[in-house]
């Protein structure tokens, strides 16, 4: 009956023919193939995933099973990247070029070597490198040694991190600046690191 919902693009009906199939024989991996059918046409993804895994629980060698779900992540996965495209063109219309650029770079992630990633790219990268060497220009001593910490943690540098988000903390503490915000981030930033080497004593 789920079948024959399908052929004639009744798949909310088929979804509950295929639920009703289930509660029949929870190990008839072929339930788990149509209810998932018929999310998947209902493009409700995380439905779908999630009938495809408990088929694949009972069966994980599935052919049917592995394939769909192949397909559905990928699906997903270029939904995320228009996602991500179309934010960056919003960001990009209201001139913030940060924001485009770390949109697009999450993006890249997802789809290195995609073109239209690739395209906005070239707008966003040289203005954002423009601006981040104006930006650095204006740093103070101490906050060099921040932005330093930030790039070895981005670099999962992390022992350096620490190194560099004390120093900042140190002068800070000379300078008596312990209330500011940068100082707020500087020690949550090295907590962040000394998490990441699991020392805990110390995060």
């Amino acid at each position: 009956m789920a079948a024959c919902f399908e052929k004639v693009g009744k798949f909310d009906e088929m979804a509950s023919a295929s639920q009703d199939c289930i509660k029949a024989d929870r190990n008839f991996v072929k339930g788990y193939f149509r209810l998932a059918t018929a999310y998947k046409n209902l493009s409700d993804m995380p439905a779908c995933i999630k009938a495809l895994e408990s088929g694949m629980a009972i069966q994980a060698s599935n052919p049917d099973l592995k394939r769909m779900k192949k397909e559905i992540i990928e699906l997903q996965r270029g939904e995320q990247v228009a996602a991500y495209c179309r934010k960056a063109e919003e960001q990009m219309q209201a001139a913030d070029i940060p924001g485009a650029y770390k949109t697009l770079e999450l993006a890249s992630r997802l789809d290195a070597g995609n073109p239209d990633i690739n395209r906005m790219m070239s707008k966003v990268k040289p203005r954002y490198e423009s601006m981040e060497k104006k930006r650095k220009a204006g740093l103070s001593a101490i906050e060099i040694y921040k932005e330093r910490g930030d790039e070895a943690y981005k670099n999962a540098g992390f022992e350096a991190g620490i190194g560099f988000y004390t120093q900042c903390i140190d002068a800070l503490k000379k300078g008596n600046k312990m209330n500011s915000e940068l100082a707020l981030k500087a020690l949550s930033n090295r907590a962040a690191c000394f998490k990441q080497i699991s020392n805990f004593d110390r995060y």
